[in-house]
């Protein structure tokens, strides 16, 4: 990347893609899902932006056009089973009360795609830096700044694909008011089946054209029994009707529209890589010193609990916090968020199934100022996590 003009992207195409009914059989039942009140919290912060990034073989079968074409195709598929994406957000005020309603409007008014190159960019720019290239990056996705609130005048799910100089960048943008990361990931994952056609594959079945819906039932877990309810999409797990509708101030929505795009701050990114040995020595040892502090027997903290609880008490070493020494009530909190699918909702519900929950650890722990400091942390963070 030779200078800022060299990393500029150029939109080549862009259109509204809509849901390909001819996916479902019989097709879904367009209506309106109301917000959870997991949903409405999050509709003044940003979107989710995640993407794939891959190299170009060195001896290509398809022509990138063509590439590009299966990838919307495809797209538009996986439109028809996960179908609020192609929607908005929508309201309806009760005068009665001065509250309203919020509302995923399954209209199918469509999700942008778009087709984009940066010639002047190879993967090893985006990989070899320290820092990660933020500018850059951003610019492999669409519809950047927005709060999820701005789902009423904007799509709730784009796409753009950036051709690289080696490679090519997939990215999406979805309001988090609509749907959480394991929802998401769930649809990445029958958008890339339906581009695939890899029906061979042991968690799909056999190669047959006559069972598709049955291959994209097994694959997706979220939707295996879309063709004859709507429990994915239900809102049942509330108590009654009156419940299920969340009402909030009107007041409170025109507060909303006076809230601008996201500007975040400028901070330097990094992507930290820990290897399986690290990964799994961290675990060894936190078990090991849980076990000798009669926390509990060895074996249940997990890899991520035990990084989590190293990353914490690593900040808060160096923060070079000033301890009380005749105190060992100072206390900080880590909030992580804590999903409730298969406890409280379906395991295929479509949605946002998290809360925030804090877990609170003295700071001489997190600090090292206690022996089996690894262990007592990952102890605190194992009961929540």
């Amino acid at each position: 990347m030779a200078n800022d003009d060299d990393a500029r992207v150029q939109v080549l195409s862009t259109s509204l893609v809509h849901a390909n009914n001819k996916t479902t059989q019989p097709p879904p039942p367009y209506g309106r899902i109301p917000l959870t009140p997991c949903d409405l919290r999050l509709l003044l912060v940003g979107t989710i932006q995640k993407g794939l990034l891959f190299r170009k073989p060195a001896a290509a079968t398809t022509t990138t056009v063509a590439f590009v074409d299966s990838l919307k195709s495809s797209f538009s598929a996986a439109l028809a089973l996960f179908y609020p994406f192609a929607g908005r957000l929508s309201a309806d005020e009760h005068p009665e009360d001065g509250t309203a309603t919020i509302y995923i409007d399954c209209n199918d008014a469509g999700a942008p795609f778009a087709h984009a190159s940066a010639a002047g960019v190879s993967v090893a720019d985006i990989l070899d830096p320290v820092y990660i290239p933020s500018d850059v990056i951003l610019s492999f996705f669409p519809l950047n700044w927005l709060r999820n609130y701005h789902g009423f005048e904007h799509p709730l799910a784009a796409v753009q694909v950036t051709e690289l100089s080696d490679g090519v960048f997939v990215g999406w943008t979805i309001s988090h008011a609509v749907a959480d990361g394991a929802t998401i990931w769930k649809f990445v994952k029958s958008w890339s089946a339906l581009c695939r056609g890899d029906y061979d594959h042991k968690l799909i079945g056999p190669n047959n054209s006559n069972c598709r819906e049955k291959i994209i039932l097994d694959l997706i877990p979220l939707f295996d029994n879309y063709v004859s309810s709507t429990a994915a999409f239900s809102r049942n797990w509330f108590i009654d009707e009156k419940h299920r509708l969340i009402k909030i101030p009107i007041t409170k929505i025109k507060e909303f529209e006076g809230e601008g795009k996201i500007v975040f701050p400028q901070l330097k990114e990094r992507v930290l890589h820990f290897s399986r040995r690290t990964l799994e020595d961290l675990k060894t040892r936190a078990n090991a010193e849980a076990a000798d502090i009669g926390c509990f027997g060895d074996g249940k903290i997990s890899s991520l609990q035990s990084l989590i609880s190293h990353l914490w008490r690593a900040v808060i070493r160096n923060k070079n916090i000033t301890l009380d020494p005749d105190s060992d009530q100072e206390e900080a909190a880590f909030v992580v968020q804590v999903g409730f699918r298969s406890r409280f909702v379906p395991e295929d519900y479509f949605g946002n199934a998290v809360i925030t929950w804090p877990i609170v650890v003295k700071l001489t722990e997190l600090s090292g100022g206690r022996d089996k400091g690894l262990g007592r942390v990952a102890a605190e963070v194992n009961k929540v996590c």
